[in-house]
């Protein structure tokens, strides 16, 4: 008998604890960084959720594997990440702009740097070009 009511005990004082499971990617809230440090720091950050800004430069639409954008995004020293938008494209090339999403950045062996990359959930033009 005492087991059981160690048992209901420790059920009671541990069920405000347990929570129901959320996706990370909708659920993270969005670390602020820079540019540069998002380069830096590749690994760091790989898989997280950020938000960083800078200005638009060569954007290109691709069909492959979905149709979607991708441009440069660049702090003011010129560094820049390469972000990947998968709906309607409503800024500009030369737009500054902030972008969230969940960053990745893979080691390229053969040029021997990595490629940082977001994959943008939400855009927000902050000035017009």
């Amino acid at each position: 008998m005492k087991i059981l009511a160690v048992f209901f005990l420790a059920a009671m004082l541990l069920a405000p604890s347990c929570r129901r499971w959320e996706n990370p990617a909708t659920s993270m809230v969005s670390a602020d960084k820079s540019v540069a440090v998002l380069i830096l720091n590749p690994s760091v950050y790989t898989m997280q959720e950020v938000r960083v800004r800078g200005k638009v430069w060569e954007i290109k639409t691709t069909e492959e594997p979905a149709e979607s954008t991708i441009f440069k995004l660049a702090d003011s020293d010129g560094n820049y990440i390469t972000v990947v938008w998968e709906k309607e494209l409503f800024f500009s090339e030369g737009n500054i702009v902030e972008a969230a999403g969940l960053f990745d950045s893979n080691f390229i062996s053969s040029e021997n740097r990595f490629d940082p990359k977001l994959t943008a959930q939400t855009i927000e033009v902050l000035k017009g070009d």
